[in-house]
Parts: C-alpha cells; sequence; structure tokens
C-alpha cells in the first residue's frame, strides 16, 4: 500500500504507528498499573496487621520499612501486568485495524468502527457478560470506535489526505431545492 503519509492514520504508517502506540500504551499501563498496586498492597498490609500494630518507636520503623517494600515489590508486578496488557490490547486494535485498511484498500472510519465493535464483543465475551451486558458494551465500543475514526479521518483530511466520503458531501452543495 504505496500511500503518501498524508493518508495515514495518525500521520504514521502502520508499522511505526503499531510500535509507538504499543510503547506509549505500555508507559501508560504500567504507570497505571504500578500506582494501583502500591495503592491496593498498602491497605492489604494494613487489614492484615491491624491486629498486631507495633507498640514502639523501633517496631513502627520496622512495620513502614517493610510495608514499602511489600508496596514497591506489588507496584512494579501490577505495573508489568498492566503495562504489558495495554499494549498488546492497543497493538492488537491498531493491527486489525491496519489489516482491514489493507483489505479494503481504503482507510477510513468503517475499519475502525468495525474493529471497536469486533473487540468489544470479544472482551464482553472474555468476561462472560450477559448478552443484553454485551450488547450495550458493543454499543458503546461501537460509537467510541466511530468517533475516534471520524476524528482520524478529520485529521487525514485537514493534512490534505484523501478520504473518499468527503468528495460526496462537497458535492451537496450544488443541490437546488
Amino acid at each position: 500500500m504505496a500511500e503518501s503519509e498524508n493518508n495515514q492514520r495518525l500521520h504514521l504508517y502502520p508499522r511505526e504507528r503499531l510500535q509507538t502506540v504499543a510503547v506509549v500504551a505500555s508507559m501508560v499501563g504500567g504507570a497505571q498499573g504500578f500506582f494501583s498496586g502500591v495503592k491496593m498492597s498498602s491497605l492489604r498490609y494494613l487489614t492484615e496487621n491491624a491486629h498486631r500494630l507495633p507498640r514502639t518507636v523501633g517496631g513502627w520503623y520496622f512495620y513502614h520499612k517493610k510495608k514499602n517494600y511489600i508496596m514497591l515489590l506489588s507496584g512494579f508486578k501490577n505495573a508489568a501486568t498492566l503495562a504489558v496488557k495495554y499494549s498488546l490490547g492497543v497493538s492488537a486494535f491498531l493491527g486489525l485495524e491496519a489489516g482491514l485498511d489493507y483489505a479494503r484498500n481504503s482507510t477510513d472510519f468503517f475499519n475502525t468502527t468495525v474493529v471497536g465493535a469486533v473487540f468489544s464483543y470479544a472482551y464482553g465475551s472474555l468476561k462472560h457478560m450477559t448478552r443484553v451486558q454485551k450488547w450495550n458494551y458493543v454499543k458503546k465500543g461501537s460509537l467510541l470506535a466511530l468517533c475516534y475514526g471520524l476524528a482520524q479521518d478529520a485529521m487525514i483530511y485537514s493534512r490534505g489526505g484523501h478520504v473518499w466520503y468527503t468528495k460526496y458531501a462537497a458535492s451537496t452543495n450544488n443541490l437546488q431545492l
């Protein structure tokens, strides 16, 4: 697919887009995982040791020393887990989107919407949601993907790229009633 750079999503070719977004998603997932892991392990440590809180200054020192060690360890474990999950999820989404772009030989919002619907259905099935919950999840995921796809198309169009449906929208200005 030898299209100009103006016609690419996020102004990047698919390979660079996947690499860049995978790294950014893993950084965001790592940060979120670290902070949530630290917070949860801090609360867990307090509840596990509430019945035997220290009574001396030295006891409090070692209590907090061990608590900080456990918090950091849990934070890094959770950070690694969420970084991998986010990176794989976002890479799979954008990879399937790029695959549909290549298969249809068209870069537009339709591919993004289809991928959003597929991924929201797959996530709902993976989490064993009921049929109603899954349907609501698919509707919301498709709507978000539609908005994301239209935003990408607007960016492509603003850079002077080709978006197939803009020529139809431009030709409706000549309608006479």
